[in-house]
């Protein structure tokens, strides 16, 4: 009987056993991280989208013999091998693999080491590609070096987790129906068409009716974003290191913009707010990020981190291209040695609803934006700036 129950026993682990070895394998092929092995050349943590890997490095390094350091999802591996030391005078190639071997993802990882620079006219864009065929456009800067620049981000790929299908039957495969695009028709070339849109039945389920086009300066994680309303605000991270020339500082953020409002306001309930307007928003920060913290959608306007903002006051709508120059109110004083060396990060700011970040706004609201620049003066005139 003992013997007989021993059998039993044993074959019931075989079982388990069995099962834990027929687990199946990831499917996700992802890069989690990206690390090199002297984190002093870094500007800051590398920015991981979807498709991209960019670090931003002091000018100081070897771009020609560089080896970043990947961490990928659960079983999955990445050709070339991470630390591979490779020449990245221009992107680099990477493919990562699946544990089960049945899905790939390509990656194009960026070193830069250039400044950036303070004037933007918004004429480079490409198609971004997202899973299940969905696409939407990118924006970036070309370099000193001649290479894509992408400080800006948007929204966009949030979106695309909505699956929203338009009255007429248009999928997110379409790019032109994201709520933010490229402008044909911009003040001078392209501009940058910003829209406030539905998300559909997706949206009203997680409490995010609608979302407002957006653009700016940073980093956006749409794994985030699809968290709900409050983690939504954390999605967005607003700023880059950015070095200025000796003895300058900001002084204003100039733009040219059209503005017309959608026709009925609602809240995050869906619910229309009676005799209230729709209106933008822009503006450009200053600050200096304190034990790693970077500024994202749930910003405090009055945040002991700023150094100087540039926020428009008085926004109308206009049905022509209106030009606007915002000057920078300081907040205290500014280190020299901080702005010539990047210490400090700066950030632009663009959105077709006021209060998108917390779902409130018009369908349909719609900002076109170009030729934005952050106009400098000489250092010594800090005082006429102090509030």
């Amino acid at each position: 009987m003992r013997f007989r129950t021993i059998i039993i026993s044993l074959c019931i682990c075989l079982s388990f056993s069995s099962c834990i070895r027929e687990e199946a394998a990831n499917t996700e092929a992802d890069i989690e991280s990206c690390t090199v092995s002297d984190p002093s050349v870094l500007k800051m943590q590398p920015i991981i989208t979807n498709n991209t890997v960019i670090i931003m490095a002091q000018s100081t390094i070897d771009i020609t013999h560089f080896a970043p350091e990947f961490t990928l999802t659960k079983g999955a591996t990445i050709e070339p091998p991470s630390g591979t030391v490779r020449d990245f005078s221009n992107p680099q190639t990477y493919i990562v693999t699946s544990e089960d071997r049945q899905w790939k993802k390509e990656y194009t990882v960026y070193v830069d080491i250039s400044d950036i620079k303070l004037d933007f006219n918004f004429e480079h864009w490409e198609i971004i590609e997202g899973a299940r065929g969905k696409q939407w456009h990118g924006f970036y800067e070309i370099s000193e070096q001649e290479q894509k620049q992408f400080i800006w981000a948007t929204a966009n790929s949030g979106y695309a987790l909505t699956g929203y299908v338009t009255p007429e039957g248009e999928k997110l495969t379409n790019p032109l129906i994201y709520p933010t695009i490229s402008y044909e028709a911009g003040h001078s070339g392209k501009g940058v068409k910003l829209e406030t849109k539905p998300t559909g039945a997706f949206g009203d389920m997680v409490r995010m009716p609608l979302a407002a086009g957006n653009l700016f300066i940073g980093s956006f994680d749409a794994t985030v974003a699809g968290q709900g309303p409050e983690e939504a605000l954390k999605s967005t991270l607003f700023g880059l290191p950015i070095a200025y020339s000796p003895n300058k500082k900001p002084k204003a953020f100039n733009v040219w913009y059209k503005y017309t409002p959608g026709e009925v306001f609602r809240n995050e309930q869906k619910e229309e707010v009676p005799g209230k307007e729709d209106i933008f928003d822009m503006y450009s920060i200053l600050y200096e990020p304190t034990d790693g913290k970077v500024l994202d959608g749930s910003i405090q306007f009055d945040d002991p981190c700023i150094i100087a903002i540039a926020r428009i006051k008085n926004a109308k709508p206009a049905s022509e291209y209106t030009y606007r120059s915002i000057p920078f109110e300081y907040r205290k004083e500014i280190d020299p040695s901080k702005l010539v060396t990047g210490k400090y990060y700066t950030a632009i700011v663009f959105s077709s609803s006021l209060e998108g970040a917390y779902f409130r706004g018009a369908i349909g609201s719609t900002l076109i934006i170009d030729e934005a620049t952050i106009e400098l003066e000489d250092i010594e005139n800090i005082e006429d700036h102090l509030n």
